[in-house]
């Protein structure tokens, strides 16, 4: 059987040790095409730490609006926000933005009070007919009307933007990086071929 060149025998080596030793983990650890593209680059919206959480209740008892304080990735900046609370929950539980509202649409409302979780260590006051309950977290409350607990409702949590032009704008300077790299490797992979050949070079 005819044998390989010392030389191509070397690079042949090479090659199969760094695949084994790196393996396609340390590709996708290194590839800055599949670190971009793995990441999440979108900016949300969320309570603040603190949300400030306000309810207020029409004057005949038919709505039910939430004001709160947010926080956007995107603005770097706190604001005051409100919306209906019962109009909104499809919205909130599929991860979208609710229909935001004035907070001056509070004006004419009844509020209804807000405790923090914890606050109660037996039974609520008796005299409360209607509050509510905001969870350590911040993000959720529940209600209590007529100090009947309902389900808790959290507060709304969403992307500002969904990432994908960063991505798409960034992809060509990360191929370029990749291929920097690729002919790095290439180069070493060479280089290390050769001094395994015992190539020598005399000027």
């Amino acid at each position: 059987m005819k044998r390989l060149p010392r030389i191509r025998r070397g690079v042949g080596i090479a090659v199969c040790l760094s695949s084994l030793v790196t393996g396609c983990d340390t590709v996708h650890e290194y590839s800055l095409s599949y670190r971009l593209w793995d990441e999440d680059l979108r900016k949300w919206n969320e309570p603040s730490p603190t949300p400030h959480l306000a309810l207020f209740e029409a004057t005949s008892r038919t709505n039910l609006l939430v004001e709160y304080d947010s926080y956007s990735e995107k603005h770097q900046r706190i604001k005051r926000q409100a919306y209906y609370l019962l109009s909104n929950q499809g919205p909130i539980r599929a991860g979208k933005e609710p229909r935001f509202v004035a907070p001056a649409a509070a004006n004419g409302m009844n509020p209804i009070p807000v405790f923090k979780e914890r606050t109660f260590t037996n039974a609520p006051p008796t005299h409360l007919t209607n509050y509510a309950i905001i969870s350590t977290s911040g993000r959720e409350f529940t209600l209590h009307p007529q100090a009947e607990p309902r389900e808790p409702f959290r507060l709304p949590v969403y992307p500002e933007n969904s990432g994908t032009f960063t991505h798409v704008a960034l992809t060509p300077v990360a191929v370029v990086g990749d291929a920097g790299m690729v002919g790095l490797v290439a180069g070493f992979v060479a280089l290390y071929g050769l001094c395994q050949s015992g190539f020598s070079f005399s000027p």
